[in-house]
């Protein structure tokens, strides 16, 4: 019976910082295609992908779901993993990858991955961020991403499953970091929001930040992350209030 063959598909855009870790975790017995897809870094991300094997391709950028979907139709292996470039295999996880790729009758068509995610070098358990699964192991043809602006995630065709091991996720090494990319996300947000959204974005200002605090900080046990998890929590509301005060800015004034 023929091996299956992987692809590993990572979108990058000034991503120098990670892209070393990430593309040294794949760690495979047998090699993969490795496709970066660079929407015209101007720091050394190119030059490190291709020095570490990666084939590389320049896309100017056109959103998250555009760019991987794009690279999705350039890769040729039987079975595509879709990595950011802040994400780190394990030799674990590896394994358990070409394992599930090597069985004679696959119940599945893709698999989600766990997500242990650091911020600020430490692995936050509670928070609502733990275990963050995720698919990105997909069987070439059965499966795109949503055509959504930010968190999107693979649509499959057909049946899925999820794998025991985890990858790790470096989320933010700052807060200057974090805000950087609330920035971005929150006006993706506003420019994108459903009707009901920008209708009541006064509602929503008033209630999700406190809502989305005490969700995480108590439901979720945030708490016992100590500081961390207090800039977690934190942090998340006040991202939920920047949203909804750009929405806001777009309804009344027409600008964020």
């Amino acid at each position: 019976m023929k091996s299956l063959s992987l692809s590993v598909v990572v979108i990058t855009l000034n991503e120098e910082k990670n892209i070393v870790r990430c593309l040294k975790s794949l760690r495979f017995t047998r090699k993969p295609e490795v496709l970066v897809v660079d929407a015209e870094s101007r720091d050394k991300t190119v030059a490190a992908a291709r020095k570490l094997g990666g084939k590389v391709l320049i896309r100017k950028w056109k959103g998250y779901a555009d760019q991987k979907n794009w690279a999705f139709g350039k890769v040729k292996g039987d079975w595509i993993l879709s990595l950011d470039a802040d994400e780190e295999l394990t030799p674990e996880l590896c394994s358990e990858v070409e394992r599930v790729m090597s069985q004679k009758a696959p119940g599945f068509v893709g698999y989600a991955i766990k997500r242990r995610a650091y911020f600020l070098g430490k692995w936050i358990r509670h928070c609502g961020w733990w275990p963050d699964a995720q698919l990105r192991l997909i069987r070439r043809g059965k499966g795109k991403f949503s055509n959504r602006p930010v968190h999107e995630g693979i649509e499959a065709i057909g049946p899925t499953g999820s794998l025991e091991e985890p990858m790790n996720h470096y989320t933010y090494d700052s807060i200057a970091q974090y805000l950087e990319k609330m920035e971005r996300y929150s006006s993706l947000f506003a420019a994108n929001a459903p009707f009901k959204k920008r209708k009541l974005w006064w509602v929503y200002l008033v209630l999700m930040p406190p809502w989305i605090f005490l969700r995480m900080f108590l439901l979720k046990l945030g708490f016992l992350d100590g500081w961390r998890g207090l800039q977690v929590c934190g942090l998340s509301a006040y991202h939920e209030f920047v949203k909804y005060a750009k929405l806001g800015m777009r309804e009344l004034l027409g600008h964020e």
